[in-house]
């Protein structure tokens, strides 16, 4: 069982960012983007934790809840191959926020100094979300396409099987997200009291 909130990601990130800088901070960190991830993975389950620990592209599983309830798809393959270009371009050195900036075409003095305003692939996705970015990039790394190197601050980088995707050579259908965060009044509108609090609280604790 599953309890999952972004609220109390967000809040965890901020206790993480309390604790001495360093290369602890940075696997901690890597942890629980990694948990994050799994939770709001539009992916088989499976398939997220076999490329976690590097076992490489599997079939789905067929039996989690996402196989069974698959989420809405879209044809990927220009979002993919986007991000994908992206990460080449900066030399597979960054992480994903910077990387959903550069698609975004964020205008900050970091991007700027290592002169990634100039790429072709600035800009980009700029009519597209953050959110969406980070979706997409997370569908890519469960797939095996994009791994996340903890050793070099969780620096985005290329898997063999990417290349076929940059070249166009198959297709590529992705999940459209289907979690949103919701507004603490508009999660109490939806539960409204009608279930048993102390149970779920107790339950939340050995989640």
């Amino acid at each position: 069982m599953l309890f999952y909130d972004p609220a109390d990601m967000a809040w965890l990130r901020r206790c993480l960012e309390e604790k001495p800088a360093g290369q602890l901070q940075d696997i901690e960190r890597h942890k629980l983007n990694a948990m994050g991830a799994f939770a709001e993975a539009q992916t088989c389950r499976r398939l997220v934790l076999l490329n976690y620990f590097g076992e490489g592209r599997q079939e789905p599983c067929g039996n989690c809840d996402i196989c069974l309830d698959p989420p809405k798809q879209y044809d990927g393959l220009n979002d993919a191959q986007i991000a994908l270009s992206t990460i080449g371009r900066v030399n597979q050195r960054f992480g994903m926020g910077y990387v959903v900036e550069v698609i975004r075409g964020a205008n900050n003095q970091r991007i700027r100094d290592f002169g990634h305003d100039k790429l072709k692939v600035y800009g980009m996705g700029r009519e597209k979300s953050h959110e969406h970015w980070v979706s997409v990039i997370r569908q890519l790394i469960h797939l095996g396409l994009v791994m996340q190197n903890i050793a070099q601050h969780s620096a985005l980088q290329l898997t063999d099987a990417a290349r076929p995707v940059l070249r166009g050579d198959v297709p590529l259908k992705l999940a459209v997200p289907r979690i949103v965060a919701l507004k603490p009044r508009v999660m109490q509108k939806s539960f409204g009291g009608n279930y048993d609090r102390k149970l779920f609280a107790k339950l939340r604790k050995l989640a």
